[in-house]
């Protein structure tokens, strides 16, 4: 088919695209209108934020952390910029390796950038700072209240006048202090750190006591995966954070209303509708979802697209039964023959969790659990495997879009 007949079935649908993505929009305030639930969540952080407060958010991949901290940082820009007062807001993602070097320098990196305007001096350390650069940054202000919004890559480009390793982080406390005397409040949100291992997090953690305890007038809001017990009682001990939120898989009711959402962005009227899908095939697309709204998306997605292409005015439960196995057939070709078997394994064994047989180890070609870890992260990325916490531990399943191989050892 013609892109102009894939057009046309979209423009017959009501909407001008496919409004569905893997991960959130750019746009703050774009996320706010989507975001759905996780009304308690809000009610907690967002004081605890302006009274500079430290927040923790846990969670799975896809789960929604980074919805959820967009969302709060343009609720927190509007509300305090309602009330008059002034304050700076800074969201920091994709931080090259996530060492704890790494992480103080992207944080004084952003700090000193945005203070550039206001600083001879804080332009020169931002100058001065090698190793890594800012790929992308974009300000946007609201009455008094700045939010800023960093992404990094690392540089190679040699500077006589970097700041050694070792003042970095006294260079970030004193960059810290500065920001408060002009911004009088500042929030800081650093993205993806639940990519990295919850070692490296804890590292961050406990190297920065200074950085998260001084100072009343600023807070951090930041990612991270589960934790060991014996991580969370190290956590709780320190005294960082004022809110602890883990979040949960989302109800099937929150997560036909992302769906409307999602649709209300592209339609020219909003309505409460949920054409072009019919009530059966949205109620399979929220089962295979399992309450996680990054796989959400990726199916609706992945099923708008296909409607169009074949011209369907409305997709219901027999387009949907033609279209859900090819989805699925397609995802599996994706990947090599080594995560299929993984998988299979997975789905035979109804998930893999520490507890591993030798057997199954000996299937996987694996000595030890830990040394599969690395593909289990990596499928689950992909939204291939799901992260299951339950009172046995933490299991890991095949997602939905996975579809078992009729071989039963698959090459």
């Amino acid at each position: 088919m013609s892109l102009k007949d894939y057009k046309q079935t979209q423009q017959q649908w009501g909407l001008s695209d496919n409004p569905f993505d893997f991960t959130p929009p750019d746009d703050f305030g774009l996320v706010a209108k989507i975001f759905q639930g996780r009304s308690q969540e809000l009610d907690s952080a967002l004081p605890a934020l302006y009274e500079g407060r430290n927040v923790l958010i846990r969670g799975t991949w896809g789960i929604g952390k980074t919805a959820l901290i967009k969302t709060l940082l343009y609720r927190l820009q509007q509300e305090v910029s309602e009330l008059g007062e002034e304050m700076l807001v800074l969201y920091l993602g994709g931080i090259p390796k996530a060492t704890v070097a790494d992480f103080y320098r992207a944080v004084l990196l952003a700090i000193t950038q945005q203070m550039s305007q206001q600083s001879s001096e804080a332009k020169k350390v931002a100058d001065s700072l090698t190793g890594m650069s800012i790929q992308s940054s974009k300000v946007k202000k609201e009455g008094g209240v700045s939010l800023g919004v960093f992404s990094f890559k690392f540089s190679d480009e040699p500077n006589a006048a970097e700041i050694r390793e070792n003042e970095i982080y006294q260079q970030l406390l004193y960059w810290l202090n500065e920001a408060e005397e002009i911004y009088g409040k500042v929030v800081i949100a650093i993205d993806d750190l639940d990519k990295r291992d919850t070692p490296i997090v804890q590292e961050i953690i406990e190297n920065s006591l200074d950085l998260f305890r001084q100072g009343k007038r600023r807070a951090f809001i930041m990612t991270g995966r589960g934790f060991t017990d014996l991580q969370e009682a190290t956590l709780f001990s320190l005294g960082i954070f004022s809110e602890d939120i883990n979040l949960q898989r989302m109800s099937n009711a929150d997560l036909r209303q992302i769906v409307i959402n999602y649709l209300n962005t592209v339609r020219q009227q909003p309505s409460d509708s949920i054409a072009p899908f019919t009530a059966e095939v949205l109620d399979r697309i929220i089962e295979a979802a399992q309450g996680t709204p990054r796989q959400l998306n990726n199916i609706c997605e992945k099923v708008l697209r296909q409607a169009a292409m074949q011209k369907h005015l409305s997709i219901d439960l027999p387009v949907w039964q033609t279209i859900w196995p090819r989805i699925q057939a397609s995802v599996i070709q994706e990947i090599s023959p080594r995560l299929q078997r993984l998988l299979y394994v997975a789905y035979e064994q109804k998930g893999l969790s520490e507890d591993i047989s030798n057997a199954t180890l000996d299937r996987l070609e694996a000595r030890t659990f830990t040394s599969i870890m690395p593909e289990i992260q990596q499928l689950e990325s992909m939204d291939l495997m799901m992260r299951v916490e339950d009172t046995r531990g933490v299991r890991f399943v095949p997602s939905r879009l996975y579809l078992p191989p009729a071989d039963p050892n698959p090459a």
